[in-house]
């Protein structure tokens, strides 16, 4: 079937022909077909295809080309279409398509849902993304915490349960979480046991209102599979499944990386012209402010940088180790604030580790590149021993100075309350390069005197 598609695809798009085989797709796979078409023949094909499999394609789909499809929809009137296949989905992922469009756009959607539904999609969508209410679905089974396990059991076996759940919240008669408790209880235990006898009380709730990192972090540190979202008076809102965590953690590590050289947060490569500029631009223009202090430093020494030419040379590579370096530290610094395993009591000894390795490092390169630049010197006119002994000591404290910064940069900005990610390569890159060319133009100066008194 792929290599149909694949013909398909390659030749005239034969709408409901590739429908039908899309249909037949896993819903990543079909997303990925989707994606391969032009944003018309997409919105044909998906006009065919039956309205589940549409809306489990559109959210597979990349954000901005849902985006595109989703928009295209409403601009053409077929509001009702979309309404059509979002109420198949749950809430969550219902939400998260409808966030794609522009609130205006998503007025003839919810006019085109039934009221109850309208209601309920129309509170979820009023949260912060970036919160626990935000992932949140409100498609759940809660079971009556007065009751036998026989009645527990009744109510899961007529409910449609969306979600791979080994635990299902319980709730009291004011609709306040009481507990949990496992699908496996209601298995192995007899119906006439009360319900309250297999609930546990110890129950790991979230608020509403609690940023979806912090969330996500709770997972990862507790093996959750479901986390019950109540509000300020414990009444049950809903409840955040693994597989959105997942999501949000691999959405969050790609934004990271992004921020982390200054590109806008929420760019993809579908990105439009306008969105990459306004993301990238501002950090652009910092940047540029930022290697001002190295292109100075650079300038002090042009008078020594003439007579000794072979300087330039070496310039550019110093400052290149000691930026990677940086980086090195700065990967790993990120991955601990992120996995939540930088505590206060031991940033010290981070710090000091960090700098070890970067000395150490720098040593074994610095004696590497004293040797090379050497022996350069007897074949290379310009070249000289003082030179690669120079490049051998600036590597050294610049390396370590790297692995320094790479290191406290993110540190100290969650310390401010900044985002840790955010341009720290930019802010690292302008300390490595001034350190570098200080170290080595310094050094050479110094050289270049005794040498040539």
């Amino acid at each position: 079937m792929e290599q149909q598609v694949e013909n398909l695809i390659a030749h005239t798009i034969d709408a409901p022909v590739l429908a039908e085989m899309v249909e037949r797709q896993a819903a990543p796979d079909a997303a990925n077909t989707l994606e391969r078409l032009d944003e018309d023949d997409a919105v044909g094909v998906l006009a065919v295809m039956n309205d589940r499999a549409a809306a489990e394609a559109l959210v597979e789909m990349e954000p901005h080309l849902a985006a595109i499809i989703l928009e295209d929809l409403v601009d053409e009137s077929r509001a009702g279409e979309l309404a059509n296949m979002i109420c198949l989905l749950p809430p969550d992922d219902a939400v998260g398509l409808l966030r794609q469009l522009d609130p205006e756009k998503r007025e003839p959607v919810f006019s085109a849902l039934d009221h109850e539904q309208s209601l309920s999609l129309r509170d979820l969508i009023g949260y912060r993304p970036d919160t626990a209410a935000g992932i949140m679905t409100t498609r759940y089974v809660a079971l009556p915490a007065e009751g036998t396990i026989g009645e527990a059991t009744s109510i899961v076996r007529s409910s449609e349960i969306h979600e791979d759940l080994q635990y299902l919240p319980v709730i009291d008669d004011q609709g306040r979480l009481a507990g949990l408790v496992s699908m496996r209880d209601l298995l192995v235990h007899p119906d006439s046991l009360e319900l309250s006898e297999v609930t546990g009380r110890t129950v790991k709730a979230v608020r509403a209102e609690v940023d979806d990192e912090d969330v996500a972090r709770e997972f990862r540190r507790h093996d959750y599979t479901m986390m019950p979202v109540i509000d300020g008076d414990q009444r049950l809102l809903g409840v955040v499944t693994v597989d959105d965590v997942l999501d949000l953690i691999q959405s969050e590590q790609t934004e990271d990386v992004q921020r982390s050289v200054g590109a806008g947060a929420g760019e993809s490569v579908y990105s439009d012209l306008p969105e990459k500029i306004r993301g990238r631009l501002p950090w652009l223009f910092i940047s540029a402010l930022l290697m001002a202090p190295a292109s100075i430093i650079v300038l002090q020494f042009d008078g020594l940088i003439e007579q000794v030419a072979f300087l330039a040379v070496l310039m550019p590579m110093v400052a290149a180790l000691a930026g990677n370096a940086g980086h090195q530290s700065l990967a790993v610094t990120l991955r601990g604030l992120a996995l939540d395993e930088v505590h206060g009591e031991r940033i010290g000894s981070l710090l000091m580790r960090e700098v070890w390795t970067g000395l150490l490092s720098g040593a074994l390169l610095g004696l590497l590149l004293f040797g090379l630049v050497y022996l350069l010197s007897l074949f290379v006119e310009g070249a000289s021993w003082w030179i690669g002994l120079v490049m051998g000591i600036a590597l050294v404290f610049s390396m370590g100075i790297g692995s320094l910064t790479g290191t406290a940069v993110p540190l100290v900005l969650r310390r401010i309350g900044a985002d840790p990610a955010q341009g720290s390569c930019i802010v690292l890159i302008m300390i490595t390069d001034a350190v570098a060319f200080s170290l080595l133009l310094g050094l050479a100066w110094l050289g270049y005197s005794w040498i040539s008194p």
